[in-house]
């Protein structure tokens, strides 16, 4: 894929973990706040999103990147993240699925050029 389909997938993947965490409003932060209050864990959740193999593993890294970010203020169970890291993982796995039909179908339109039409 070019570098613009990536962009386009990435920024796919950023605006639907945006919505789920924004959703989510772990820390009760959206009614008085910026719109892009959550944007460092956001970024933080995209870019490990390529090496998680598990809504599980996810979860424990929401969970993790909360603590990290939040501290002791951040009071939402690792059941919640678990949830919610669930959420993420079906959508991206949907989102795949999508992106590797388009690269499928690109792959066997671009394999007709080129041929000869008698």
């Amino acid at each position: 894929m070019n570098n613009k389909s990536n962009q386009v997938f990435d920024e796919d993947i950023y605006t639907m973990v945006e919505k789920h965490i924004m959703y989510w409003n772990p820390m009760n932060l959206i009614e008085w706040c910026l719109p892009d209050e959550y944007s460092i864990e956001v970024d933080h959740i995209v870019k490990i999103l390529p090496y998680m193999k598990s809504a599980d593993e996810l979860g424990n890294q929401v969970y993790c990147i909360m603590q990290k970010y939040f501290g002791s203020y951040f009071k939402r169970s690792s059941e919640e993240c678990y949830q919610i890291a669930d959420r993420i993982y079906k959508n991206l796995e949907h989102i795949n699925s999508l992106n590797t039909s388009f690269v499928s179908f690109n792959l066997y339109f671009n394999s007709f050029r080129g041929m000869r039409r008698d």
